[in-house]
């Protein structure tokens, strides 16, 4: 409805943050369509890379505290930068290198002869007047994650089993019934469908939050699960900060090992101690997924849980999906991870 709004008034600039997010996979691509041909000013914030690719015509690349424009779609910007990255990685090699040959020449013959001491200060102003140009910075690559889900331990199967369930919320008509299916260790499902369909409400009833009119579920007796929703920070305390917090589900953590979990996760140094109302919905949800991961689940219901993760995120996620032993069952729009880790 926000989104209806905002483009029939067609504005001379339309802003968007995440437009994607939340939508079904025919209105994302309804969407794209419709932008890709959008005759005024488009500014918007996204980390779907096909989004990007059919819509965006520029990009603005936000990294230390700088404004960085590029021109071209996603895939161009990263190519773009990767060279521009090499070139600039060479460039501070060289000059990294040329200040040292002329430190060693200063501190090796600096106090020699007249004419060595003089070519070491003819070195020490070239360095001087090198400084004062300028240096070329290092190149600052951008820390990778080490999303990681603890190794879950076995179960023999069936480890959650669906038998002819029926659901429909009190004084609505029935949403789905007959379903048949079960979940295994070796499961990776992504769900999919148009929204309202009910996908949300099928991992509720899985998890157990809501019961079926009727049939059966049977989870495993010894059967650990961990669910990323929607709403993911209604799990949180948003009064503590992600450390406190931490300490507090799991005490038999000190607060090293909690500080070191969490950078795994990207939640870093002041955020750390940052009360958590006050962090980004992105810093948020890498808690959540930093908390599920240590609770060794077997099995991970995954809501959106793209929704507020950058790109490097999401392929983090992604690798931890593919090397964790357990069970996932995923919904999404997201074509980028849905590619990395569906098997059915």
């Amino acid at each position: 409805v926000a989104l209806a709004r905002a483009l029939f008034i067609q504005p001379t600039l339309l802003l968007l943050d995440e437009p994607t997010n939340h939508l079904d996979m025919e209105a994302v691509v309804w969407l794209e369509d419709y932008l890709s041909k959008w005759k005024k000013i488009l500014f918007m914030v996204s980390h779907s890379q096909d989004f990007m690719n059919s819509v965006c015509t520029h990009m603005v690349n936000l990294q230390g505290k700088k404004l960085n424009y590029f021109g071209g779609n996603y895939d161009t910007f990263m190519n773009t930068l990767k060279e521009k990255n090499d070139e600039q990685e060479k460039r501070y090699k060289a000059e990294q290198d040329q200040i040292q040959h002329m430190k060693d020449y200063v501190a090796k013959f600096g106090q020699g002869n007249a004419k060595m001491a003089k070519q070491a200060q003819s070195k020490e102003k070239t360095m001087a007047k090198m400084v004062r140009g300028g240096l070329t910075d290092k190149v600052i690559k951008e820390k990778a994650l080490d999303f990681n889900f603890k190794d879950c331990g076995t179960l023999a199967p069936p480890v959650l089993q669906c038998t002819d369930i029926a659901f429909g919320y009190p004084g609505h008509e029935i949403l789905y019934s007959g379903v048949d299916f079960g979940l295994d260790l070796d499961s990776r499902v992504a769900l999919v469908g148009p929204n309202g369909a009910g996908k949300s409400t099928l991992l509720k009833l899985l998890t157990s939050e809501l019961q079926p009119v009727s049939g059966d579920i049977r989870p495993h007796a010894h059967l650990r699960i961990a669910s990323f929703t929607q709403h993911f920070e209604m799990t949180l305390d948003l009064t503590m900060c992600p450390l406190d917090y931490f300490q507090k589900v799991f005490v038999e953590m000190t607060k090293e090992d909690c500080r070191k979990w969490l950078g795994r996760y990207g939640i870093t140094g002041p955020v750390q101690t940052q009360i958590m109302s006050q962090l980004s919905d992105g810093q948020k949800s890498r808690v959540v997924l930093a908390k599920m991961a240590r609770e060794s689940p077997h099995i991970l219901f995954l809501d959106e849980p793209t929704n507020h993760l950058d790109i490097e995120s999401i392929d983090s996620l992604a690798k931890a999906i593919n090397e964790f032993k357990g069970g996932m069952m995923l919904v999404s729009h997201d074509m980028r991870l849905i590619s990395q880790v569906a098997k059915e």
